[in-house]
């Protein structure tokens, strides 16, 4: 080992020097992060930093704590992982009602129909704010735009209850999108999912309900459905 009292200075890396303060790390990767310009910084991939600590798989938070001493760095709560959890097994639930009622469902959230609508899919597992589901629904629009088969494409949103349906509803009013958006709240989607295997609703009728054509949400044609479930069965049978 040397003696030398500076050898171990000489190895650190000055990120910030501001009135003769320096903050210095002595990891160049990290300190390469730290440097870096905005631009650069939200276009690279963090998992490049990854081998901060040789074989170590993520960047270690004391390795950010020395960087940055004011910055709180908190791992993953039991909280955090029932969101996460929750999360999962909610878009589950859509994906298995979505192939009950006979469209092919894909990992991105696409729902296909034989008939050759396309139905893109997403899902809220708890009650949102009118600002927020404006937001999503505004997102929803853009990606919608962007795709190469837009005219054949409705966006259809999947959400934890009925009230969290009549915000989305709103929002897609108030950003007249109604012509190519529409939500449902999941057990609707259930109650679909049910009628489709009794054999009171064909695949056809479902996609009528799914697909932005006369309504937008489901929970109001449901309603249709059940006005005339004691009458003759349900006169939809063509798109």
């Amino acid at each position: 080992m040397s003696d030398d009292p500076n050898e171990s200075r000489s190895e650190r890396h000055a990120v910030l020097d501001v009135f003769g303060l320096k903050l210095e790390v002595s990891n160049p990767r990290l300190a390469e992060l730290l440097t870096m310009n905005a631009k650069e910084a939200l276009t690279t991939d963090l998992r490049e930093f990854s081998s901060l600590r040789g074989d170590t798989p993520r960047m270690q938070a004391e390795d950010i704590a020395q960087a940055v001493p004011e910055m709180m760095v908190s791992a993953p709560t039991p909280h955090d992982e029932d969101i996460a959890r929750n999360r999962k097994e909610f878009r589950l639930r859509v994906a298995e009602a979505g192939r009950a009622l006979g469209f092919e469902t894909r990992p991105d959230g696409l729902w296909i129909s034989p008939t050759g609508v396309r139905i893109l899919t997403r899902t809220a597992e708890r009650p949102l704010s009118l600002a927020a589901a404006t937001h999503f629904v505004g997102e929803m629009s853009l990606i919608h735009q962007q795709r190469e088969d837009a005219s054949e494409c409705a966006v259809l949103f999947v959400v934890c209850d009925q009230q969290t349906a009549d915000v989305f509803k709103v929002a897609i009013r108030q950003r007249r999108l109604y012509s190519v958006m529409r939500t449902a709240a999941i057990d609707n989607l259930e109650e679909m999912r049910a009628m489709k295997h009794a054999g009171t609703l064909s695949h056809q009728q479902a996609t009528l309900l799914l697909a932005p054509i006369a309504n937008i949400d489901v929970g109001e044609m449901m309603a249709v459905l059940h006005a005339q479930s004691a009458g003759p069965e349900f006169p939809i049978d063509v798109l």
